[in-house]
Order: C-alpha cells, then structure tokens, then sequence
C-alpha cells in the first residue's frame, strides 16, 4: 500500500500550486512523493486567477472535479462554447479536444488523466481567446 497523507499534500500545495499524486513523471516533484502509476492523479490549487496554457491531450482523456472555486472552459473546437463549473462540478474532455481555461482565485481542482502519460500539446489560440483568457468576465 502507498499512501499520501493530507499534511503531505497540504505542504505540497502551499509550495506548488499543482502536485501530482500518481502518474509517470518526466519530471520530479521536490515536494511530495507521488506513486508511479498508469494513470495521472494531481490536484491544482489556484490561489490567484490563473489563466492554464490552452492545450489538448491527443490520446489521454482529462476528468475534472471542482473542489471549491470556479473555472471556465472555452473549447477551441471551432464551436468557441464556453462552460463555468463551480464547486461539486464534473467535467470530462475526450482526447483531441483543445481548450482554454481560466480558474478564479482560490479554485482547487482535482484532475484525472487516463491514461497517465505526458502528452499535453500546447495550441494556438486567436487574439479573441487571448483576451478571454486574461480576465475572469
């Protein structure tokens, strides 16, 4: 049995705004010991609003649950649909979908990719994206 106490991971965030708890790691984290593992388990305190560098994961799918904070969600399908999740929120997006986000100040967020590998690609965004993502309206 492996196991991360709260402590650990409390400690964790304060030093980094995201800490993965499992995955295969390209790189190590200096602050908590994470289980080497198929799939990707982390969690992202925002204490500040932060705006995520728009990507997409071409073979994982990404599960996001909001554990308190708001985010937005803007697909960067061609359909420009935006989504806000709040707290007790769900949200799953399917390999291939590029997306925006941007998340309010003292948002956590649980994500899970499977499966857990290091597949982000980074995506251009238009100027109109580029002035969503640097305000929270």
């Amino acid at each position: 049995m492996e196991i991360i106490r709260k402590c650990a991971l409390d400690y964790a965030l304060e030093q980094e705004y995201r800490q993965y708890l499992t995955g295969h790691l390209s790189r190590p984290q200096p602050f908590l010991q994470h289980v080497e593992d198929d799939i990707e388990i982390g969690i992202s305190h925002y204490r500040e609003f932060t705006a995520d560098t728009p990507h997409m994961h071409p073979a994982a799918t990404e599960h996001a649950y909001i554990l308190q904070g708001s985010v937005k969600v803007k697909l960067l399908d061609g359909s420009a649909a935006e989504y806000e999740f709040h707290e007790g929120d769900f949200f799953v997006l399917q390999p291939g979908i590029a997306c925006a986000a941007k998340n309010k100040a003292d948002t956590k967020v649980l994500f899970i990719k499977s499966p857990g590998v290091n597949d982000k690609t980074v995506v251009e965004v238009d100027e109109e994206t580029e002035k969503w993502l640097r305000t929270w309206e």
